[in-house]
């Protein structure tokens, strides 16, 4: 990556780096037995087909160990999905290659990206059209300026809209599409202590599937009556499919924490299964991995604030593999 690179992406960085919530904590641990009735029975069987995954990654200059730990995520989702029979796993840094769009089935990214070229528009418009799965998350739909996050928004159907768009923490539970598959099984209300994005750029062809009023824009230092809060709701979980692909899209996923949320990784793995036509049985049989305790108790109860080791610039090896 040159030096303007660099520097915009940090800039950028840096902008939400009061982003913590130290109030939000992870929820209440949730029983094994209530996730399977929103599950519902499984089959064991594996995927149609062979899937190629490409887990999309980059670092976090300024943010306080807790949040936008991308790397720690993607070490743990990618070793759940390597888990899923049929499925391959490989990683990008930043953006992926030609040869990966060329082969990949899914997509997923969890990073505050680059600045892109025309070409690598194109490319990732191509990969959607010609049925290529899409899952982006939190910091993914952010690009600046304005008119770089409406060439993103025509790849995602929502994006960043620099001058316009707000960040803060989510206060109250979320209103989901629970007629859609992603969401089948759970209440019309989901609880997700976490913070997200509003008055985004937004395709006219978007479908929303999860909505929610917003309070005060930026960091926050405690839940907030009712009364406080917006008359009107904002977008937070959407699709989009465009010729034979899908895109599924949420800013929220701040928090390292959400990734041990039981009811996060429900939302994740379906939407997963969704983007690239599969039943979603073979990845939602990995919910409770690594976080079920034995009283059968699903979740965590730690908020993973300050841990030691995170990523705070370009990591020696992957300098260079961005083009």
């Amino acid at each position: 990556m040159n030096i303007r690179l660099l520097s915009i992406f940090l800039v950028a960085t840096i902008a939400l780096c009061q982003a913590q919530h130290e109030w939000q904590k992870p929820k209440p641990l949730i029983s094994k037995k209530d996730i399977e009735r929103v599950i519902g029975p499984l089959t064991a069987d594996p995927p149609s087909k062979g899937l190629n995954i490409v887990w999309v990654w980059g670092y976090d200059a300024a943010h306080r160990p807790g949040a936008h730990d991308y790397l720690r995520v993607r070490d743990l989702m990618t070793g759940l999905l390597s888990q899923v029979p049929r499925v391959s796993v490989e990683t990008a840094y930043l953006f992926p290659t030609k040869e990966q769009w060329a082969n990949a089935d899914l997509v997923v990214m969890y990073l505050h990206l680059p600045q892109l070229s025309d070409a690598q528009y194109a490319d990732f418009q191509a990969y959607i059209h010609r049925g290529g799965g899409v899952v982006a998350l939190h910091e993914t739909a952010i690009m600046r300026p304005a008119s770089e996050g409406k060439k993103l928004a025509e790849c995602l159907g929502m994006s960043w809209d620099e001058g316009r768009s707000e960040w803060g923490a989510i206060f109250e539970d979320i209103t989901v599409e629970n007629r859609h598959e992603i969401f089948e099984g759970f209440p019309n209300k989901l609880s997700l202590a976490d913070e997200f994005y509003w008055d985004l750029n937004k395709l006219d062809r978007v479908s929303i599937l999860g909505t929610v009023r917003t309070g005060p824009p930026r960091s926050s230092r405690g839940l907030l009556p009712p009364e406080d809060l917006s008359k009107e709701t904002s977008p937070m979980f959407w699709t989009l499919e465009t010729g034979d692909g899908r895109v599924f899209g949420t800013t929220t996923g701040h928090n390292t924490f959400t990734y041990c949320d039981p009811e996060f990784r429900i939302i994740l793995f379906r939407a997963m299964a969704w983007v690239v036509k599969e039943r979603a049985d073979p990845f939602l049989a990995l919910v409770g991995e690594g976080i079920t305790d034995e009283h059968g108790m699903v979740g965590t109860t730690e908020d993973m604030r300050d841990w030691k080791g995170k990523l705070r610039e370009p990591p020696k090896e992957a300098l260079g593999s961005f083009q």
